[in-house]
């Protein structure tokens, strides 16, 4: 089975960062049938004028009415949410399933937010990803690329591999991959749920979150009391 991982938010705590932190997990029954919505999503947003150097995330797509490197001709500029809601509809209509974690981070302990950055992601992802892992007898679990980690503990293949094989009790094969969501378009497909989820979290905005409510699974929501 192949898993797809991204997140919305920042694990970060100062001014300006996210209120919201939210990781999700998107799993296909047809990952090459999922590869070409996204595939001909992408092209029917470069062909509407979005810049060819510009990643279609659905972060850069929302803030497309004020982002100066996207041009006046692009078809969507002043109404950004169209193609967002658009690909979400295609997702939902994909056979796939939803997991995903969501946590608040002003209930995070204060002795917890001076970790190294990439412990906390480990961990959220762990309480959310193992227990999917765990259903297949072979898993090929795709992250995005651009999660970072900066302390000498496990990182993030070890910490998730060594707590699957941990919970299971016994070897299975289990691949992580680290990719661009440029070229593995599951990591984008995830994107825009992942943005979906933390939207109706951080905003209240749930036009895009009830677009795909009904694939979730498994939705926890993650409160650290002081």
């Amino acid at each position: 089975m192949n898993i797809y991982q991204d997140e919305s938010g920042c694990l970060g705590f100062n001014t300006g960062s996210s209120k919201y932190f939210v990781v999700a997990l998107l799993c296909p029954q047809n990952s090459k049938h999922l590869a070409n919505v996204i595939r001909k999503f992408k092209g029917r947003v470069l062909k509407s004028g979005w810049p060819s150097d510009l990643e279609i995330k659905a972060h850069n797509l929302f803030l497309a009415r004020t982002d100066i490197r996207i041009p006046g001709n692009y078809k969507y500029k002043q109404t950004p949410e169209v193609p967002i809601l658009d690909i979400l509809t295609r997702l939902a209509n994909c056979d796939i399933e939803i997991d995903a974690i969501v946590v608040l981070k002003n209930r995070i302990n204060d002795d917890l937010r001076t970790l190294p950055y990439g412990i906390l992601f480990n961990y959220y992802s762990g309480r959310v990803l193992i227990d999917r892992i765990l259903c297949y007898d072979e898993v090929h679990l795709f992250v995005d690329e651009t999660s970072r980690q900066t302390h000498d503990l496990l990182h993030f293949n070890g910490y998730i591999r060594t707590g699957a094989l941990l919970s299971r009790k016994r070897n299975f094969p289990l691949e992580i991959v680290h990719g661009n969501s440029n070229v593995i378009h599951g990591i984008s497909a995830a994107d825009y749920v992942s943005w979906a989820i933390f939207r109706k979290y951080e905003s209240r905005d749930e036009r895009f979150f009830d677009l795909i409510k009904h694939k979730i699974t498994n939705l926890k929501t993650y409160y650290f009391r002081q």
